[in-house]
Parts: structure tokens; C-alpha cells; sequence
């Protein structure tokens, strides 16, 4: 099986249409679940994140409040299987690549099962980009 970590940029734009490459996000989710063409994984802080960024979302009038926890239920009914990485290979990858844990916590992920994370994270691929294949840009998605 093939794995792909998703991370919670690329997640919101499943429910938050005004963001950029919703389109390729959406195919990236519907080559997972429709197609079956990989699993996709994500650590559990993603579920966190996904909820942050709809709470703020939501502050920012971008959405309303049930929008948000309706898109929060929907985003977290995927079945997006989540998986922890070691914390010691989180912090290694946040060492060698000067990331914040929670970055690393996906990069590691995607280390762990061979997979590659999508993101939509700019900062977060153009830190990587480089050194690593294990980090993709969701614009690029077809």
C-alpha cells in the first residue's frame, strides 16, 4: 500500500473553497477515497490543526460557526488514519531541517512509512524542498 501524509493545509481546503489549489486538494482526497490509489495518514495533532484553522476561519468571518464544526465533523468522517511517528524522529527532523515540531511531525511521519507528505504549507515546502522529496507542494498535484 502507498501512503500519503496529508497535513492540515491541504485538509482545510476541503471545506474552505476561497483557499488556493482546492482543486488539487480535492483530487488528492478523492485518488485516496475514490480511487483507492494510496491510504492517506496524518499525526494526530492534525486533527487539532484542522480545528484551529476552521476556529479561525470562523473568527475571521470567512465562515460561520456550524459551517465550521459541520466541516470539522465532515473533514475528521474521511478516514484519514492517524498515525504518531516516534517523538525522538520528530525531533530530528525539526533539528535537521529547522521546522517546529508539528512540521516535523509529518515529515517524520512520512519518513516512517515511505511515503510523502502533500502540503499547502509554503513555508513549511520551501524549508524542505532541496534537501527532501518527502515533501510535496499540493499545487502540484494531478
Amino acid at each position: 500500500m502507498n501512503y500519503v501524509v496529508v497535513d492540515a493545509s491541504v485538509a482545510l481546503k476541503w471545506a474552505l473553497d476561497d483557499e488556493d489549489h482546492v482543486q488539487q486538494a480535492v483530487a488528492l482526497r478523492d485518488a485516496a477515497l475514490r480511487e483507492g490509489r494510496f491510504r492517506m495518514l496524518a499525526p494526530s495533532l492534525w486533527a487539532y490543526e484542522i480545528a484551529n484553522g476552521l476556529v479561525v476561519a470562523a473568527r475571521r468571518g470567512r465562515i460561520d460557526a456550524a459551517t465550521g464544526e459541520a466541516a470539522l465533523r465532515y473533514i475528521l468522517a474521511l478516514g484519514v488514519r492517524l498515525v504518531d511517528p516516534r517523538p525522538v524522529d520528530v525531533y530530528r527532523e525539526a533539528e535537521r531541517w529547522h521546522l517546529s515540531a508539528y512540521d516535523a511531525a509529518y515529515l517524520a511521519l512520512a519518513r516512517a512509512v515511505e511515503g510523502v507528505v502533500w502540503t499547502g504549507d509554503r513555508r513549511f515546502y520551501e524549508t524542505v524542498r532541496s534537501g527532501t522529496s518527502l515533501v510535496r507542494w499540493i499545487g502540484e498535484f494531478a
